[in-house]
């Protein structure tokens, strides 16, 4: 396919137009008459309108004037050897034939070639493109009317307009935003409404490039009030700049509202963090616009809720459009909080969806307060305060014993004391600002009083979490026997012959809890089975412990007969904390031993990481997983929730009839209930149908007569007002626009007349068939050279001549 306007390129090609009425069968005139008949002898499809005439030029510039010499010279010799004829007409009947001869073969030489097109005459394109962002609904204080309404009104006025356009020109009617949508340009369009969420010209412009690649488009019409928040203030991005410098289209701008007697107060744009810490102050902030509200007080509300968290009173003055602004707030709950900033609706204000803004904060849990007691140095106090140190989770104070009150040292035990040991404070006034207390290896006689011990209990029967880990020094070693510590953990001390093992062995997993959080190396259950056996082997474990019925024996040491004789790895509850027990000193050979081999040192830190969310109640490590699949949606998402539901054991829960209930978080009123069943895995979700703008919440409950809730979560729908952050009309850059690409500007008001936009038409064909014949390679070509030479012989034999 080929488009083509104007006169060919004729210093290679000679060519010539033929008229369409040249091939009709009713061609009036001999020139039509004869040329059908004629085209018809040489096999020529009659449907071409169109031939060339190509010519194979030598390729080397010396070639040519030798044959013009060539010529010459045989020009000379034709008519000196015609010199004894005395007829001056026959000689120059013989030259000419002669020099027919002669040009012929020399064209021939040249491989002469015609070239048959069939072309037909196209339409030019005209784009009109109809802004229908959202920034068009805004209302004008002069008419009282939306922007849109002013571009809806200028269409149907200039109808006669766009049907001569018509009846020349390609019309091709685009909705314009951030994208391209292609539409039927018709008198009071339904579809037409300003709901385009962001205006970007640089992409709409490339993309109607894009969309005119090939083709002749002569003029773009752009009804728009130019607000582009891409663009800067005053000015035009380098993107826009070079985007219409390359456009080559005049686009022809209509400016739809103005900014005359404007007036809105808005919140133009909130700057905040993705999460914040529980009980720690979260800070934002907020930029507010004014437009002629002249000098008044405005108050700043936050809240969550019906709660009022932050009301901040600010003054307007009629010289200052721009106001930041700090607030600050201490969330007390984890999990997504929902939050709404206002400032007061006043009569007149051409916007109301910006004077107030939702917003939604992951509010999690500070960094995990951590209270670390060794009763030696080893190596496996080391690296497991290297694991506490590198988890930017964890707080860590840490306390290593470096002797006892019964070694002999010759030293006065004020001289060896690094700081003394704070048991008073840190076990009475101090101990609930801990999230975990961690006895690793600790006998707590010399250091702490066992009145202190109670203080630990109520610590995680109120919520707190206590780890105990192995050593001659801890259980009954330690003197926890009898002492609340050992009511906390969920085994009894038994009084034992031997209290160690120091036999090496690799810990056998219970299978009943394969799920549990904390045995979970890998995601993939096969590759974490194999994880656990690629671990080399411990040295020694503690003895004499008895699980309680209720208590998780997560690891055993792998004797025949009754597992649970030797728990290695057991987790428990006491009141709402946890408590986990390590009954080894020697977990440190998965860290040191085989670093390199395969990973060991990563899953002993993975592995204390684990214990660490387990026992602290990471809401990952609960045994109801309820979650949506974004953080936050626009009005036309359809939120998806997905849920997992296991047993206490963590093994999933198949076949659980379940009710979802969506509420509103505002009125709480109920929405929707829907009945559901987990699958085999204990597994499944649900997708609702696209919600109205606000907070909601999910309940996850029980379908039993009591719907026990299970878990709990809230969610937020928002409409984006992005639009509305810079609602004035932008009239300096539809102005550049239409300078940049030789277009014309326009202000859309009462009687918009477009009969003065000019748009250029030259005439563009199409070529769709062509054809080519050799004119050289072909019988009829040779012989007229031969008919040629035959007569010159003939006419110099009557002549007398040989």
């Amino acid at each position: 396919m080929k488009f083509f306007s104007g006169p060919p390129d004729i210093r290679k090609v000679f060519n010539c137009q033929i008229t369409k009425s040249f091939f009709k069968q009713d061609a009036s005139g001999p020139k039509g008459l004869f040329a059908l008949p004629f085209l018809n002898w040489f096999g020529i499809d009659p449907e071409f309108n169109h031939w060339e005439i190509q010519w194979s030029l030598p390729e080397y510039a010396w070639i040519g004037p030798l044959v013009a010499v060539l010529v010459l010279v045989s020009v000379w010799f034709f008519w000196t050897s015609l010199s004894r004829i005395g007829s001056l007409n026959k000689r120059l009947v013989l030259m000419t034939i002669r020099a027919m001869a002669l040009m012929l073969m020399l064209a021939l030489l040249l491989h002469p070639q015609l070239e048959l097109k069939k072309s037909r005459e196209l339409k030019n394109s005209v784009a009109v493109l109809l802004d229908n962002s959202k920034s068009l609904s805004i209302k004008s204080a002069e008419t009282g009317g939306t922007r849109i309404s002013q571009v809806q009104k200028a269409l149907q006025e200039n109808t006669a307009f766009f049907e001569q356009v018509k009846e020349k020109f390609q019309l091709d009617t685009y909705f314009v935003s951030d994208h391209v949508q292609s539409v039927e340009l018709q008198e009071g369009n339904p579809s037409y409404k300003a709901e385009a969420e962001r205006t970007n010209f640089t992409k709409v412009l490339r993309e109607v490039q894009k969309r005119y690649e090939g083709k002749s488009l002569k003029g773009v019409l752009l009804f728009s009030d130019g607000a582009d928040l891409g663009q800067p203030d005053e000015g035009i991005s380098v993107e826009l700049l070079e985007t219409l410098t390359h456009f080559e289209v005049p686009i022809h701008t209509f400016q739809a509202g103005s900014n005359e007697g404007f007036k809105d107060l808005g919140i133009e744009s909130l700057q905040k963090g993705d999460f914040g810490f529980v009980h720690q102050p979260v800070r934002i902030k907020v930029s507010l616009i004014a437009h002629a509200m002249g000098s008044k007080q405005i108050s700043l509300i936050l809240k969550e809720g019906d709660t009022v968290l932050v009301s901040k009173i600010l003054k307007i003055s009629p010289d200052k459009t721009r106001y930041p602004v700090e607030l600050e707030f201490t969330p007390h709950k984890t999990g997504k909080r929902l939050y709404s900033l206002s400032v007061p609706l006043f009569a007149g204000e051409a916007i109301d969806v910006n004077n107030s803004k939702d917003f939604q904060i992951n509010v999690i849990r500070d960094r995990i307060r951590v209270l670390h007691l060794s009763g030696r140095p080893s190596w496996d106090s080391r690296f497991l305060r290297e694991v506490l140190i590198k988890n930017p989770k964890v707080d860590l104070l840490s306390f290593f014993i470096l002797r006892t009150l019964s070694d002999d040292v010759a030293a006065p035990t004020a001289e060896l004391s690094l700081i003394p040991f704070p048991s008073n404070l840190l076990f009475s006034e101090y101990l609930s600002s801990f999230d975990l207390v961690i006895f690793q290896n600790f006998q707590f006689a010399p250091f702490i009083d066992k009145k202190y011990l109670l203080n630990i209990k109520e610590f995680v029967q109120n919520g707190g979490a206590f780890i105990m880990v192995g050593g001659e020094l801890s259980f009954q070693g330690g003197g926890y026997k009898n002492t609340p510590v050992e009511d906390l953990l969920p085994v009894r001390f038994e009084s034992a012959s031997k209290s160690l093992l120091e036999d090496e062995f690799h810990p056998a997993l219970n299978k009943r809890y394969k799920y549990h959080p904390i045995l979970q190396l890998e995601k993939d259950s096969k590759t974490n089975k194999s994880a656990w056996t690629t671990l080399p082997p411990l040295n020694g474990m503690n003895l004499g412990l008895i699980p309680e019925s209720n208590a998780h024996v997560l690891a055993t040491f792998p004797k025949q007969g009754e597992p649970t004789l030797y728990p290695l790895l057991v987790a428990g509850q006491k009141g709402i904390g946890r408590t986990l027990l390590v009954a080894t000193d020697t977990l440190w050979n998965w860290n040191f031993r085989s670093v390199g081999k395969g990973g060991s040192g990563r899953y002993f830190q993975k592995l204390w990481k684990n214990i660490i969310a387990w026992v602290t109640r990471d809401p990952e490590t609960h045994f109801i997983q309820i979650e949506t699949d974004k953080e936050k949606y626009r009005v036309d998402d359809k939120p998806l929730v997905k849920y997992r539901i296991r047993r206490e054991d963590y093994n999933p829960d198949p076949q659980k009839a379940l009710k979802l209930v969506l509420a509103s978080l505002t009125s709480k009123r109920i929405l929707q209930t829907h009945k559901l069943v987990t699958d085999d895995r204990g597994e499944g979700s649900f997708r609702f149908r696209s919600l109205p703008e606000g907070f909601y919440t999910i309940r996850l409950e029980d379908q039993e007569p009591d719907s026990k809730l299970l878990r709990e979560i809230g969610f937020g729908v928002f409409s984006d007002h992005f639009e509305f952050q810079k609602p004035l009309v932008n009239g300096s850059l539809l102005k550049k626009m239409a300078s940049k690409t030789g277009g014309t500007y326009h202000l859309l008001g009462d009687n918009v007349n477009l009969d003065s936009i000019k748009i250029p038409n030259e005439a563009v064909f199409f070529e769709s068939k062509s054809k080519t014949f050799a004119l050289w390679d072909n019988w009829w070509s040779f012989g007229m050279i031969v008919f040629l030479l035959s007569a010159d012989w003939w006419l110099r034999r009557r002549a007398g001549l040989s």
